[in-house]
């Protein structure tokens, strides 16, 4: 089942935010942004093939978001962007620049697994996807100029929400089943849909 606090912002009017944004507001502030190239290796002999592949990064202050999300669990780790500052970077820029995935973009091996890690605070999902679009929560899409939801995260199942400190196995064929004519899958968060890896698949 999804968290209660994906549910609240599913649900949330931008009057919500609105609201949410004034109060201790500041300039967002730039943050470094890893957007190297990786390329990903099998773990031959090791049980299963696939390889570490994805991290999803986020900065949430736990206080703020919980009780913004009115969740006791939104937020697990100790970032430092408060809910208020991560949505006036939303209108500002149509990206929080700490919700990310590293690297943007790699290389795998087809019929190789990929994993996701998430080491944010919040909740997150790997979903592969044929185009990058919006995701679950209007809110969310609204702000970061994502209107139209992408095909994918409207069939998702209640294991593919991974928990702070959790992992996800991208399988190969979800991969195969969204690579374009170049070779490129994509991956998205289908909460934070700016969250984005593009995947490069090759056959040796």
């Amino acid at each position: 089942m999804q968290r209660p606090a994906v549910m609240v912002l599913m649900f949330a009017t931008p009057s919500i935010l609105v609201l949410a944004a004034c109060g201790d507001q500041r300039a967002p502030t730039e943050a470094a942004r890893v957007s190297s190239t990786a390329v990903v290796t099998s773990r031959e002999g090791r049980g299963p093939e696939h390889a570490g592949g994805i991290v999803a990064h986020d900065s949430c202050d736990p206080a703020s978001f919980d009780q913004a999300l009115n969740d006791p669990e939104a937020c697990v780790k100790h970032g430092s962007t408060t809910f208020s500052v991560f949505i006036a970077e939303l209108q500002a820029t149509q990206v929080a620049r700490d919700w990310r995935f590293t690297p943007e973009q790699l290389t795998a091996r087809l019929g190789v697994d990929l994993l996701g890690n998430n080491v944010g605070g919040e909740t997150h999902t790997f979903t592969p996807v044929r185009a990058f679009g919006g995701g679950i929560v209007g809110v969310l899409n609204q702000l970061s100029g994502n209107p139209v939801m992408a095909a994918e995260c409207r069939s998702l199942e209640g294991d593919d929400f991974v928990p702070s400190g959790g992992k996800y196995l991208i399988e190969s064929e979800e991969l195969a089943d969204v690579v374009d004519g170049d070779g490129v899958a994509r991956v998205q968060c289908c909460i934070h849909p700016w969250m984005r890896t593009e995947v490069r698949l090759r056959r040796s």
